[in-house]
């Protein structure tokens, strides 16, 4: 176990929002390790946010940016979400959702799967509302996630491939380096192609 990696990816959660200021408040006053790994003056800043302000998220962003490997935390989250396309652990509306939402952001090599998102996908019910439906209406509705499926893993398994041999690689939120070649670039040159498959 890496602790240091272990404090950075708490500060990454708080930073994405993904656990609230007084969890994060709470979890600094139990780790005394911060102190071992980034020294005295780090550990006092931490402890001396004033986390009831109403700029608290601000202020501790500013405290912790700089000992977050920001690039390296979006990247494993990227490539979470397209795992869970592959391996079905979650509901494909919701992922594409989460997908869309990171094109729209800068991350546009994941246009073809945001676009899949936006052009109809997004209009339908996600599988947490199935029990607001008749269930043939549910299922009648979810037929086109069914049609798509296989396309989606085939992008997801293909951006993958790219991340795994250092084509694709996020270097700080939102931005990337792509060292691919035009003809892998199909989603941003030829869309059209990608949808005609």
């Amino acid at each position: 176990m890496n602790i240091e990696k272990d404090i950075q990816r708490q500060f990454y959660n708080v930073y994405k929002g993904l656990i609230g200021v007084s969890e994060f408040e709470e979890w600094v006053y139990k780790t005394p390790e911060i102190e071992n790994v980034y020294g005295v003056e780090f550990y006092f800043n931490l402890l001396d946010l004033n986390y009831k302000s109403r700029f608290r998220k601000n202020d501790l962003e500013k405290v912790i940016a700089t000992k977050i490997q920001l690039g390296e935390f979006e990247q494993i989250r990227v490539v979470s979400l397209l795992e869970k396309i592959i391996y079905e652990e979650d509901d494909l509306v919701d992922v594409l959702e989460q997908i869309y939402d990171d094109y729209c952001r800068g991350y546009s090599f994941l246009r073809y799967l945001g676009l899949n998102y936006a052009a109809g996908i997004g209009e339908l019910d996600s599988l947490r509302q199935k029990g607001k439906w008749d269930n043939k209406i549910f299922d009648s509705k979810r037929v086109m996630v069914s049609n798509i499926k296989p396309k989606m893993v085939l992008e997801a398994r293909r951006l993958i491939s790219f991340f795994q041999i250092g084509q694709l690689s996020i270097t700080v939120e939102n931005k990337y380096n792509d060292f691919r070649t035009e003809e892998d670039r199909i989603e941003l040159n030829n869309i059209e192609e990608m949808f005609n498959d």
